[in-house]
């Protein structure tokens, strides 16, 4: 054959490599069918336990409405606050979102609870929660590190003792305990079924931050401000109790707010007004004094109309001085916040961007507090309101600059009328003049004096007309039916999972197999015929199966195997290949097997065989036909006596004779090469129908080789899930290159199951009913029983 047709069959043999075999791929998860009823077991089995041992969790919900002050305002005041406050509403509901999942609102509430006590009974494999159904009530004082670790166990054992754990001690309820739990004291509870009741202490903190990953809060519609609360447990009733709580302290905490915020404008007004008091009894007395020492009865026109000018400027002048008193407050306040000075009153503040602005510095310092307590210092969302009150304060720093620098403008304008005034008053008498003098500061302080007792009335209505931003649209109330775990889905997947597993073992198992596994891959792979199949030997005692020797007398599978391949040596090459030899590509394969059975079976069809043992390296007929090889073949090649004198009987049949290797040479290959091998089996060629020739594997020396030369066809051995399927690359070489006259290739070692698909061939399961297994052999186990079902059915 030429290069060029040698190497268009190997691109021939290569393409049909790369084709994707369905059959083979069918074949393959037929042959672990049994993994689907087993994995399908485990996973239901699996779910069913899951299922068994896993407390159903419940949905309570309610609905929270966000009230939003900035609705409402309009006109250019309303403008200017929307644009201080961007995006305002959106803002507000996010920030009571975030205030709601606190971790201090749910500690209270946790607290308030006593959800650090949970009181579990068993019921076979089911755990139930005893929330508020519990025999016993403990009332820790004290609790140890040991109790969060460590469950305590209660037995009731009577109406008025109780065991702890597997203690003999009773004791009485209401008796302070102290152990390694802490201090506690134990009161008898609600009647119930159970008797042994787990009690488990919980870190109020740690206890917390799981509950808060229970909860969900979400706004239904971008549009509005109401809010739905969810949250997941294992009690109905507990999961309706926490947001009940939760919304109470929501509640309790917003209005506190409020009021401290009423009640610093209070006590600021307070204060100011004791000030103005005292200041506005001195200038009255001043003024009853002087009309006293001075006599005055009566004033003139003149200085009337001077008087009237003066009182008129004096108001506006006083108007200025109360308001840069308000901002020099605000400056003040703004400056020595952080040292808890009092909040200035906004009510006496008429600039509408000031007002806007002090309300958000003022939130934003109540939200800082908020998140100073629920989070951690290097919290970004800490981070950013201190950097929002910075602007917020700068902003208003400069705020108060541009209102001072316009004061004081007009101030020094007033001040300037005033001049004007009192040069025209030089004309009045002098005791004239210091009465009017008197008198308007006297007016000075009863204005400041009214307007102060006015915003002191308008904060105290304000404070006792404290309501919340919020309400409860719908109360809690929770679902029936558990949410999870949702049986049908458990089931569901457990039923998926007991199909995909098999699937991706079986895949795993077809993707990394690298050895033979069906006759298909032998013929497209090596181009060679499969001359025969060989089933696989199970152990029996102490002698492996590919060591056995079968009795050709028997009806068993494999004998009938034996006689089949036997059959099928007429077919090699033109029908008189009488001179055999047995190869494979590496040891285990089974040759040696193979070979003594087949003499043994051509012994049984009245042929004289003689089987010779020419793996020189490493032989092992002798001690699979328990003879002596202390002569054999080595002593032929050698020219050492007569070769008569050295075959031997192999008493497993008086036609079946055996020529073992005899004594390792120290140089196999040279001894095969020197010529006496062709003669020694033209010598034996008179005396036997067959020759078999047990040789070395080809894959590992050259022996084969060299005799290949002389015999009349090779029998290749490939072993099923032993064999590499690389080496059936070798056998195609061989066949194209014609090195072994009449190669063919013997399937050993197969295990016949489901989806092998070797039932047309009389051993994969349409044979039964022309053999019988052998009296000793067990009875067919449930898989054996179920390909004879599959093999009867097609």
């Amino acid at each position: 054959m030429s290069n060029q047709s040698i190497d268009f069959y190997q691109e021939q043999i290569e393409e049909q490599e790369k084709k994707f075999d369905i059959h083979n791929y069918v074949r393959g998860y037929l042959r672990y069918w049994f993994l689907f009823p087993i994995f399908l077991v485990l996973t239901l089995t699996a779910a069913f336990f899951y299922l068994q041992i896993t407390q159903p969790v419940y949905l309570a919900k309610a609905t929270l409405l966000i009230k939003d002050e900035k609705k409402g305002i309009s006109g250019s005041s309303g403008d200017i606050f929307e644009q201080m406050t961007q995006f305002g509403g959106n803002k507000l509901v996010e920030n009571e979102i975030e205030i709601l999942k606190s971790q201090t609102l749910m500690e209270q509430t946790a607290s308030e609870l006593q959800l650090d006590v949970n009181y579990e009974a068993k019921d076979g494999l089911k755990t139930i929660d005893l929330y508020k159904a519990s025999p016993v009530n403990v009332q820790p004082e004290l609790i140890s590190e040991y109790a969060y670790q460590n469950p305590l166990v209660i037995h009731v054992k009577s109406e008025s003792e109780f065991t702890i754990n597997d203690e003999d001690t009773s004791h009485k309820y209401g008796q302070k305990l102290r152990n390694a739990w802490g201090v506690f004291t134990v009161t008898k509870g609600t009647e119930s079924l159970y008797s042994d009741i787990t009690v488990k202490f919980y870190n109020i903190a740690s206890m917390t931050a799981g509950m808060l990953g229970r909860l969900e809060i979400a706004a239904p519609n971008p549009k509005s401000t109401v809010l739905e609360l969810t949250f997941e447990d294992t009690s109905i009733q507990r999961g309706k109790d926490v947001l009940n709580k939760l919304l109470d302290v929501y509640v309790q905490s917003s209005l506190n707010d409020k009021n401290n915020e009423a009640s610093n404008t209070l006590k600021f007004i307070e204060s100011r007004l004791g000030l103005i008091t005292g200041e506005l009894g001195d200038v009255e007395r001043d003024v009853e004094s002087y009309k006293t020492t001075q006599g005055l009865t009566d004033i003139g026109a003149e200085s009337n109309l001077y008087l009237q000018n003066i009182k008129e400027n004096d108001t506006q002048l006083n108007d200025v001085n109360i308001k840069i008193s308000v901002l020099e407050s605000v400056d003040n306040y703004i400056k020595n916040a952080d040292a808890g000075s009092p909040a200035p009153a906004t009510y006496l503040i008429n600039d509408p961007v000031l007002v806007a602005l002090l309300t958000r510095y003022n939130d934003l310092q109540l939200q800082r507090e908020k998140y100073a307590q629920t989070t951690q210092a290097n919290n970004p969302l800490l981070g950013t309101i201190n950097t929002q009150i910075a602007n917020t304060r700068q902003a208003i720093t400069e705020n108060l600059q541009n209102l001072r620098r316009g004061l004081d403008v007009t101030k020094k304008s007033l001040e300037a009328v005033n001049s004007r005034f009192s040069a025209g008053l030089r004309s009045i008498p002098q005791k004239e003049r210091e009465y009017v003098g008197i008198k308007r500061q006297q007016t000075i302080k009863e204005g400041l004096y009214l307007y102060l007792l006015q915003k002191r009335e308008e904060t105290a209505l304000g404070y006792a007309a404290t309501v919340t931003d919020s309400r409860l649209v719908d109360a809690p109330q929770a679902a029936y039916l558990p949410i999870k775990p949702q049986k049908p889905l458990v089931w569901l997947g457990a039923g998926l999972a007991g199909i995909m597993l098999p699937v991706l073992l079986i895949n795993l198992l077809l993707l990394f197999s690298n050895t033979v596994q069906t006759r298909d891959e032998i013929v497209k792979m090596s181009q060679s015929s499969v001359i025969g199949e060989i089933g696989h030997m199970k152990t029996t005692g102490d002698q492996p199966g590919e060591e056995a020797i079968i009795k050709m007398t028997s009806r068993s599978a494999v004998a009938e195997q034996f006689r089949a391949l036997r059959t099928n040596l007429q077919y090699l090459g033109d029908g008189t290949c009488r001179v055999i030899m047995f190869t494979s590509s590496i040891g285990g394969e089974g040759k040696s097997f193979v070979s003594i059975n087949l003499a043994a079976s051509l012994a049984y069809s009245d042929k004289r065989v003689l089987l010779i043992g020419l793996d020189l390296r490493k032989p092992t007929l002798h001690e699979r036909l328990h003879v002596s090889n202390k002569f054999g073949a080595s002593n032929c090649l050698i020219g050492q006596g007569n070769t008569v004198d050295f075959i031997q009987s192999t008493g497993i049949h008086p036609k079946f004779d055996v020529l073992t290797s005899g004594p390792i040479p120290p140089n196999p290959s040279e001894l095969l090469s020197n010529g006496r091998l062709p003669v020694l089996i033209a010598e034996l060629r008179e005396r036997y129908d067959y020759i078999l020739i047990d040789s070395p594997p080809f894959g590992l020396v050259t022996d084969s080789s060299l005799i290949a030369k002389y015999v009349d066809a090779t029998l290749y051995v490939v072993r099923h899930n032993y064999t590499l399927q690389d080496h059936l690359k070798r056998i195609g070489e061989l066949q194209r290159t014609h090195r072994f006259a009449n190669l063919s290739v013997i399937f050993n070692g197969v295990k016949y199951g489901g989806g092998y698909g070797y039932g047309g061939y009389g051993y994969g399961g349409y044979g039964y009913g022309y053999y019988s297994e052998d009296q000793d052999t067990k009875s067919p186990n449930f898989g054996t029983k179920v390909r004879k079902m599959l093999s009867r059915s097609s």
